[in-house]
């Protein structure tokens, strides 16, 4: 334990030094700002034409479905573009093999990269989650704050489990290329097959599909889904260190 909080201490101080902090903060604040005000002012922003076009009356439903997709699409992808080096990076540089060179387990190395990441993500998603509830309070009003911040919460999970299988990932190869390029295969896989009949009920991939649904009031439950990618999350670190520690630093 005393390794793991050394070492993650170390990981939160190279997010803020290289501003991934700052990025991931503002990434998802411009999103929450943005998409409330774009669906506001979209009837104005609409170029003059012959052809009339006739936009529908978009509500705070339309709004925050659309901010959920919108973070957990953009979000997975900004997982896989941020983890994807998290432990390939080090091997390629020999910083790892350093690290490792200490009285510092293999586990707790990857552990504190996972931590110090989601760290970085949960500041972001809840500035981003306070910038959509405040402009679309203003702009449209009728904001459930109890299931737009579950909802948020699951979001957030679904996120979490994209981030965990990233950093995974990152430790199986010594190319950041590799491990993004798995990464995106098989989170994208995952998402697709969230539709079919059985899987909807278990994959991390049906997590955005609850979220709208928690936002919407809906009173349907996922526990299974729930379960699953916890389970998945608490995996991620164990196989990762389990190739890690067998691979040539």
């Amino acid at each position: 334990m005393a390794s793991f909080l050394v070492l993650l201490k170390k990981e939160l101080k190279y997010q803020v030094r290289t501003y991934r902090l700052l990025t991931m903060v503002a990434v998802f604040f411009i999103f929450g700002l943005a998409t409330p005000l774009l669906f506001h002012y979209l009837p104005e922003l609409m170029p003059e034409s012959e052809i009339q076009i006739q936009l529908p009356q978009f509500t705070t439903t339309d709004v925050v479905n659309e901010y959920l997709d919108t973070v957990g699409q953009i979000g997975m992808i900004a997982t896989i573009l941020v983890a994807m080096s998290a432990v390939a990076r080090e091997r390629e540089l020999g910083t790892a093999a350093m690290t490792l060179s200490k009285p510092v387990g293999s586990g707790a190395f990857i552990a504190a990269k996972l931590a110090s990441l989601a760290l970085v993500f949960i500041a972001g998603i809840i500035i981003g989650a306070l910038g959509c509830y405040l402009y679309t309070m203003v702009l449209y009003g009728d904001l459930k704050p109890e299931n737009f911040f579950t909802a948020n919460l699951v979001i957030g999970l679904y996120l979490l489990f994209c981030l965990a299988f990233t950093v995974m990932c990152s430790s199986f190869f010594k190319s950041q290329l590799a491990a993004g390029g798995l990464a995106l295969v098989c989170l994208i896989s995952l998402t697709v097959s969230s539709g079919l009949p059985i899987i909807k009920d278990y994959s991390p991939g049906a997590l955005m599909a609850w979220s709208r649904e928690i936002a919407s009031g809906a009173g349907s439950n996922h526990w299974g889904v729930l379960i699953v990618s916890l389970v998945l999350i608490a995996l991620t670190v164990p196989a990762g260190w389990q190739v890690f520690k067998r691979k040539e630093l």
